[in-house]
């Protein structure tokens, strides 16, 4: 794998286990409310994070928590 393909699988990773911390911290139980979070590369060979499939409350709680701290 290229060096710059490394970084963005390691930003990946990264980035998904920051984001799991932080949902933790606010609250949310990531393992029962965000079960598809992982980091993956896509079909067109690029590093993305997936947050899965998420139920519409448990995506409305997100919202709220990130309107408010928008301000």
């Amino acid at each position: 794998m290229p060096r710059d393909d490394q970084a963005e699988v390691e930003t990946a990773r990264r980035a998904t286990d920051r984001l799991a911390l932080v949902l933790e911290d606010l609250g949310f139980d990531v393992g029962q409310e965000f079960p598809g979070l992982h980091d993956v590369i896509d079909r067109r060979g690029v590093a993305v994070v997936r947050l899965g499939d998420v139920m519409p409350a448990i995506a409305e709680r997100l919202a709220e928590v990130l309107s408010g701290l928008r301000g």
